[in-house]
């Protein structure tokens, strides 16, 4: 009896890599910070994904395109030596979400990335979601079902996984626990070659408005760092738009504070562009002198 063929799309496609550190990167402890992790897993992410399968054609805005729908983050506080480049192991792969009937909702790349010091500690964790959709006004036309045939891939993949969203994050169902009054503006250093605010940026302002958050409760900052960050990406912001930021206390122990960014135009009670999800913890022994 023949053997089944294996689903091409069930592949993995694997990347052990090395990355220089970046001296900005660094904290006062020389651990990496939060919103530098995603630098030193782009190539294992994209880089090698795009190698084996090629990458979009940017060109063409009626074709099929896999934004960044979510990603989740982990600093472990663990200092390296900056002249001694780190180590990225990773993975990528493809999974379906399923709606009640069983049918596909989305198709989504998944990524896993760990990276290590020379001596093979981990620095940090990284797991990013790419969604495949197309810039389309409207929803249903947005949707993807199907691969694109010019991955050679055939439909879809066997693997079912889930996708967070606003609500994963944020409890909408009940008012924040703080609100910014007064709206701030997205500005042309914060945006990148994808045309729009880049997806660290909403990262370093959550941390910057829970920081302030913090210190008027009277909280040591000296003492405290973001350690896990989770961010789900709903619609992109651009340079000169305004925006107000949100939060909320989701847990204690750990401290985890839920934030979103709200558009200053958009009507009241619309959905946030983007949420954070910032888990706080306390370094282990005294700052590096």
């Amino acid at each position: 009896m023949a053997r089944s063929l294996r689903n091409p799309a069930d592949l993995v496609v694997r990347s052990r890599l090395r990355e220089p550190v970046v001296f900005p990167h660094l904290t006062e402890r020389l651990a990496l910070k939060l919103s530098s992790i995603v630098h030193y897993t782009a190539r294992a992410h994209f880089g090698a994904w795009h190698r084996k399968l090629g990458a979009p054609d940017w060109k063409d805005p009626r074709g099929v395109f896999t934004p960044l729908v979510y990603i989740e983050l982990t600093a472990t506080d663990v200092p390296i030596d900056p002249g001694k480049p780190l180590r990225v192991h990773g993975e990528t792969f493809l999974t379906k979400t399923l709606d009640d009937a069983g049918a596909i909702r989305h198709l989504v790349r998944e990524g896993r990335h760990v990276v290590l010091a020379a001596d093979g500690a981990i620095v940090a964790k990284a797991r990013l979601l790419n969604a495949f959709t197309r810039y389309d006004p409207d929803p249903a036309r947005r949707r993807v079902t199907s691969l694109p045939p010019a991955l050679g891939l055939g439909d879809a993949p066997s693997r079912v996984g889930e996708l967070p969203d606003l609500a994963t994050l944020v409890p909408l169902d009940r008012g924040p626990d703080f609100v910014e009054t007064s709206p701030r503006a997205w500005h042309y250093g914060q945006t990148d070659a994808n045309r729009h605010v880049n997806g660290m940026e909403y990262l370093r302002e959550m941390e910057d408005y829970v920081a302030s958050v913090f210190h008027a409760g009277g909280h040591d900052l000296a003492r405290l760092y973001f350690a896990r960050a989770r961010i789900v990406y709903r619609k992109p912001c651009f340079r000169g738009e305004g925006y107000r930021r949100l939060a909320w206390f989701r847990g204690e122990a750990p401290l985890v504070i839920a934030g979103a960014f709200v558009k200053a135009d958009d009507p009241p009670h619309a959905r946030p562009a983007v949420a954070v999800e910032l888990t706080v913890a306390q370094h282990d022994g005294a700052p590096r002198r």
